[in-house]
């Protein structure tokens, strides 16, 4: 077999696996997909704890599937605004308005909540 044909093969391979992990991602329910998403936002996230955009958080997700293109990277967009709502309303983001779409940051109470490692109690206000 061709090297060329065997890299189109791995290609094709590291796609399919990224679009199962999107569906994966989108069938959570809000509140666990929200739990994957606040690591984002913290040290350990793209920006390492600065402001974020929600595409970026998207892109967090899919870290570990390369084969993840950008327009299969953005079909997380709505279910990751909705995660950043979820957040939102537990106090452990906020948004910072900058255009139509806000920058996203951890609030000191969503650190403390990510340093203690209970991101699902807190979201289930348990």
């Amino acid at each position: 077999m061709s090297p060329l044909f065997r890299r189109n093969e791995d290609k094709a391979a590291r796609k399919a696996a990224a679009k199962e992990e999107i569906k994966r991602l989108r069938a959570l329910s809000v509140d666990d997909l929200a739990a994957d998403v606040l690591p984002g936002l913290g040290p350990d996230g793209p920006t390492h704890g600065t402001s974020v955009w929600p595409q970026q958080l998207c892109q967090y997700l899919l870290r570990d599937y390369p084969g993840a293109g950008q327009m299969e990277t953005l079909d997380l967009l709505a279910a990751v605004n909705k995660a950043l709502d979820t957040l939102q309303d537990a106090r452990l983001v906020s948004p910072i308005s900058v255009q139509r779409t806000p920058l996203w940051r951890i609030t000191p109470l969503g650190e403390r909540t990510l340093a203690e490692g209970n991101v699902r109690e807190r979201l289930l206000g348990t």
